[in-house]
């Protein structure tokens, strides 16, 4: 084929950052568009699943759809033989160019003008898009054009000449030239316009494939610079054999799932499945999307169950991996060695399937660390039965950011991670992408405020659109909440999900909904060692409660005082250090390499294989960080008063495991707590809390807690659970005091004014990938409406400079672990080290980046009690010093 021989075009540039040792000083724009093509024909080829569902979604055929992808693909970039591109270098710039004299509206925006009007009207031999309208057309080009993130701003109507002044004639002459290669090589398949409402839907796994496809395209490492006169066909050969290795080496070929196999060689558990368990590995699971609701007690094996559902979808081909959604890293790392012995056995015999952290701090996380470093480890192990089941650690490609690690074949992380999906902001789309066609396990889902529980509802909506299953697990989730999951699903599946409305109140129970038919609601028995009756005692204050956690300690029992602020934790630690004990303090005010150790301490002496001399006697004091997913267990625990869904995830840590010997005589639960049937006033929880007070905002909810506490001296699980929540979390107000009705209400108001905000804040699945909004950078969209706080990272004195708290090889880690976030409410407007730091700070900031602009850098010196000092001053002058201890944290 004579494929642009010495024209012109060869020589526009598409790439002119070579790296170090590279042959040549710039990438062709022709080359790059074929790199990117041939990345998209890997991904095709190594996502089968992902091919059929764009292919379905456009109503065509496999092979007519990656025709079709694969020329427009090349095409990705053609806006690069835009003069006002090919000025950006000028030394590049073919000299026959005229100079610039318009505004650059940016590449994207030229091609797509370009694609929209002149190959539009040109008469060709193609069948790219013939007699499709300029609606179809623009649905399916926006993904291809907005490939850099977000969609490409477009005016109202466009004129088919609106190219022209983009484009001058040797620009346009070029482009064309380049795209009648394109024809000849990737010939685009005559096929009909898609429906509009199919078009727009299947536009958000269109666009995430297309910028995935783009950023291997883009990767000199895998597509080295190539010379203008070399041969395109020969070139199209060798990048798609180059395609096919990135995929490899960034460990995007999806690893192949595994056989069946019974509940004990899955789980590695010696013991029967519990009911949830059966029930998970023998209810029918039809065709389409699914939504899975499991509700049972805390430790019940909500996980291992939803697992077994997830790998039963594998094992049936429905699924390529899974996402596991925590509510905090803390919970998604203690997830991360509770899916590493399953992992590698979800997947076939000597596959390596991968594993990936997500959340902001992954890259600190030790087991993640030399992937993030730009290291690819395997687990250890000697056989298939211990570690060497488990999936490789995720390659560094996909371990350097958040968003890439979803396209992992088993993500763990936070909510956040996955919820972005939702949100506009640039390359949320490759999340979807990542999502798409693995199974979504959402743990925990009852721990959400409203802000986050609309963004659940819509993540939930947007992966039923694309025929995803979600698996939702909760000890304590509340009617209303159910239900708004329920109406997001049904929403998402179409119209062939209505059915039955959901009629069972049973604890626990098991929902699962498919397209086209109704409910199945299973009411379970619980595991027989977790139906207990838990002793609930109140008392009054923090003395009592003191007294009562000595008094056990005493006994040789294990303890756990859960706090609702880190400052009362600290003071609680302190008032036990003062009577003689030797609290653990957990919290989330540490530096986060001390915070990871204090988080493996804290597993290591109160988790599942914590021995009798570790545990006795000790006392764990906590805020909410030691709630929920972590699988701790202590002889008695005393908590502050918190809404009734906490209080019995606090619970849940009693009496956890079976087969110890327990020095009280049986499972209690202390609740400090004001009386609620005494007078209740305005201040009845600020007089008992007054740094938490605004911890909890709805003071009707903690009131209403503590009376069915109060009613329920004999706590019965699973009999009472359901029961408390719904009347804790009931819409009637006539019950609760009238003194706290105005903060009752307000409570109310605000969390329907966060609901409102996070609705009118995230995508719709019907609107397709689309410039209606705008598509802000990554970190600038919340996933929380969490309170401003800053970023410190502490610092201490050697040898005259300044260097990071937590030591490593690594500088850039070592800052990473020497950070702890703090409110900005806290440091009350104290944003800078002191004077006579100033010159010690700017030379260790020297190395930063910008977008450490914002970070405090906090030098601290040693004190003679052992803890390390430093101050922070305000603009005015005035000062706040900071103490900073590794078993105390930080305090201001």
């Amino acid at each position: 084929m004579d494929l642009m021989q010495d024209h012109a075009a060869r020589t526009f540039w598409g790439k002119a950052r070579p790296n170090a040792g590279a042959a040549h000083p710039f990438h062709p724009a022709w080359a790059h568009g074929l790199d990117v093509a041939a990345a998209g024909r890997a991904l095709l080829r190594a996502r089968p699943r992902a091919a059929r569902a764009l292919a379905a979604g456009l109503g065509l055929e496999v092979p007519a759809f990656e025709a079709l992808w694969l020329h427009l693909l090349a095409l990705h970039d053609i806006g690069k033989f835009s003069h006002l591109f090919q000025a950006k270098v000028p030394a590049l710039c073919p000299a026959h160019l005229p100079p610039p004299g318009i505004p650059d509206p940016g590449h994207p925006a030229a091609g797509l003008r370009l694609v929209g009007g002149l190959l539009m009207a040109r008469a060709a031999p193609s069948g790219l898009m013939r007699g499709w309208g300029a609606a179809p057309r623009n649905r399916l080009l926006q993904p291809i054009f907005g490939h850099h993130g977000r969609p490409v701003a477009m005016k109202e109507s466009w004129q088919p000449d609106d190219w022209r002044p983009l484009f001058p004639p040797a620009s346009a002459e070029a482009a064309l030239a380049y795209w009648e290669a394109v024809e000849k090589l990737l010939p685009a398949p005559e096929v009909p316009a898609p429906r509009a409402a199919a078009a727009a839907q299947a536009s958000w796994l269109f666009a995430g494939m297309t910028a995935l496809a783009d950023w291997i395209g883009s990767n000199q490492a895998w597509f080295p610079y190539a010379a203008p006169g070399t041969d395109l066909a020969a070139y199209w050969d060798e990048a798609c054999g180059r395609a096919e290795a990135a995929l490899r080496e960034a460990g995007l070929v999806p690893a192949r799932p595994g056989p069946r196999l019974a509940f004990a060689d899955l789980t590695g558990l010696s013991h029967p499945p519990t009911a949830i368990q059966d029930w998970a590995g023998t209810v029918p699971l039809p065709d389409g999307p699914l939504l899975i609701l499991i509700e049972d007690v805390t430790g019940g094996g909500k996980t291992e169950a939803a697992l077994t559902l997830a790998h039963r979808l594998l094992a049936a081909g429905r699924a390529d991996g899974l996402y596991l959604a925590l509510p905090t890293t803390a919970t998604a790392n203690a997830m991360v060695d509770r899916i590493i012995p399953l992992a590698g056995r979800l997947y076939a015999e000597g596959a390596r399937p991968s594993l990936a952290l997500a959340h902001g701090r992954a890259g600190l996380h030790p087991r993640f660390r030399a992937a993030a470093a730009g290291f690819s480890e395997a687990e250890p192990g000697a056989d298939r039965g211990e570690e060497a089941e488990s999936g490789a650690v995720a390659s560094a490609w996909l371990a350097g950011e958040s968003r890439r690690a979803l396209l992992a074949d088993l993500g763990v992380g936070t909510i956040d991670q996955a919820v972005l999906a939702v949100l506009p902001n640039r390359y949320g789309t490759v999340r979807l992408a990542g999502l798409a066609g693995k199974v979504l396990i959402v743990d925990e889902a009852h721990a959400y405020d409203a802000y986050v529980s609309a963004e659940l509802a819509r993540l939930v909506e947007f992966h039923a659109a694309g025929g995803g299953t979600t698996l939702i697990l909760s000890a304590t989730l509340p009617a209303v909440a159910k239900a708004e999951l329920v109406e997001s699903w049904r929403r998402g599946a179409g119209a062939g999900a209505a059915g039955a409305a959901l009629a069972r109140t049973a604890y626990p129970l098991a929902t699962l909904l498919a397209p086209g038919r109704d409910p199945v609601e299973a009411p379970l028995d619980a595991r027989e060692d977790l139906c207990r009756t838990l002793a609930v005692t109140r008392v009054p204050d923090k003395d009592a409660a003191l007294a009562r956690i000595r008094a056990a300690a005493e006994a040789g029992a294990c303890i756990a005082w859960i706090r609702n602020s880190v400052d009362d934790a600290v003071e609680g630690a302190a008032a036990l250090r003062a009577a003689g004990l030797d609290p653990d303090l957990f919290h989330a005010r540490f530096a986060m390499g001390d915070r990871l150790a204090v988080e493996a301490r804290v597993l290591a002496r109160f988790g599942k294989a914590s021995t009798p001399a570790q545990r006795r006697g000790r006392v764990l004091v906590a805020t909410q960080v030691a709630e929920s997913s972590l699988d701790l267990d202590f002889d008695l625990v005393v908590t502050d008063l918190a809404p009734v869904d906490s209080v019995l995830q606090r619970a849940g840590r009693l009496w956890r495991h079976t087969g110890r010997d327990r020095p009280i005589p049986g499972p209690e639960l202390v609740v400090v707590s004001p009386d609620p049937a005494g007078a209740v006033a305005a201040d009845w929880v600020a007089a008992a809390f007054p740094r938490a007070a605004s911890v909890y905002r709805d003071h009707g909810i903690l009131w209403r807690t503590a009376r069915e506490l109060a009613a329920r001296p004999a706590f019965r699980v699973p009999q009472d659970v359901r029961p408390a929540i719904e009347a804790v979390f009931s819409d009637d107000e006539a019950d609760i005091p009238e003194a706290l009705l105005s903060i009752h209400f307000d409570a109310v108001g605000r969390a329907g004014a966060e609901r409102a905000a996070a609705r009118g804040a995230l995508l719709t699945a019907a609107a397709g990938y689309w410039p209606d909004q705008a598509w802000p950078d990554e970190g600038t969209v919340p996933t929380r409406l969490a309170e401003e706080s800053r970023t410190l990272r502490l610092a201490r004195v050697a040898d005259g400079r300044l260097v990071p708290w937590h030591p490593d090889a690594d500088l850039r880690l070592a800052w990473a672990l020497s950070e702890v976030t703090v409110a900005v409410r806290k440091l009350r407007r104290h944003l800078a080290p002191a004077a006579t730091w100033h010159a010690a700070v700017a030379a260790a900031r020297a190395g930063w980046s910008r977008f450490d602009d914002a970070v405090i850098l906090l030098p601290l010196e040693p004190q003679p009690d052992g803890t390390w000092q430093g101050t922070l001053v305000a603009e005015d002058g005035g000062s706040l010093v900071v103490t900073y201890g590794t078993r105390l944290g930080l305090m201001l």
